[in-house]
C-alpha cells in the first residue's frame, strides 16, 4: 500500500472517530440532567433505604397491583400473560406460565413465582426512564400504581401525559426521591415494594 492511499485512510479514519467523539459529547451535553431519578437530588440514605427494600414475592392465587405491573412489565418484553381487563390482579396459571417463560428466557430459576430475582430483571430490562410522551403497557403499570398505592385518578390508558407526571412527581416527594416527574429505575422499585397503603 503507497503512502499516499495508507494517509488517506488515517485521515479518513481520524475523521470518523473525531464525529463520533463529537456526537457522543453532544449526546451527553444534552442528556437531561434528571436521568435515573434525578440522583444528585436523592440522598444517599434514600437511594440505599429503596434499595434495601424487599420485593413483595407473589405466587399462584394471590391478587394484588403489583401483579397487574408485572403482567404489563412482561406484556412490554413479548410475554402474553393474557390480562385479563375484569380482573388484572389476579395470579393466575396464564401468568404462571408467562413468568416461567420470562424466568427461562432470563436464566433465572424457574420458580413460576415473582420473586425478587425475577423484580430485579424487569426492572433491569425495563429502566430507562419513562416520562413526559411516552407511551405503552410500562406507562400503564406506573398509572396503576400510583393509583392504588397513591389514591390517584389516573385514565389507566398507557399515556404519559401531565397528570402522570404530577402524580410521579408527588410520589416521588413522598419517597424522598429528587422530584422529576420521570419514572426510572428507583421510582419504579420504590413503586412496588411500598406496601403500607390503604387497599
Amino acid at each position: 500500500m503507497s503512502t499516499l492511499t495508507r494517509t488517506g485512510l488515517l485521515g479518513r479514519l481520524t475523521a470518523l472517530i473525531t464525529a463520533g467523539l463529537l456526537a457522543m459529547t453532544v449526546c451527553v451535553a444534552f442528556t437531561s440532567p434528571a436521568s435515573a431519578d434525578d440522583l444528585n437530588a436523592t440522598s444517599d440514605d434514600t437511594l440505599a433505604e429503596i434499595e434495601g427494600a424487599p420485593w413483595p414475592e407473589y405466587g399462584l392465587g394471590d391478587a394484588d397491583v403489583d401483579i397487574a405491573a408485572a403482567k404489563l412489565l412482561l406484556i412490554h418484553h413479548g410475554y402474553d400473560p393474557h390480562m385479563d381487563a375484569d380482573r388484572p390482579i389476579d395470579f393466575d396459571a396464564k401468568m404462571e406460565a408467562s413468568v416461567n417463560a420470562y424466568q427461562v428466557a432470563g436464566d433465572l430459576a424457574e420458580t413460576g413465582r415473582l420473586d425478587a430475582e425475577t423484580w430485579l430483571l424487569l426492572r433491569e430490562q425495563t429502566f430507562g426512564e419513562f416520562g413526559p410522551g411516552t407511551s405503552g403497557p410500562v406507562v400503564e403499570a406506573v398509572q396503576r400504581l400510583l393509583n392504588a398505592k397513591f389514591a390517584h385518578h389516573l385514565a389507566t390508558d398507557g399515556v404519559y401525559g401531565p397528570a402522570t407526571e404530577a402524580a410521579v412527581r408527588d410520589a416521588q416527594e413522598h419517597f424522598g426521591i429528587g422530584v422529576d416527574g420521570i419514572t426510572g429505575s428507583y421510582t419504579f422499585r420504590a413503586l412496588i415494594t411500598y406496601q403500607d397503603y390503604d387497599r
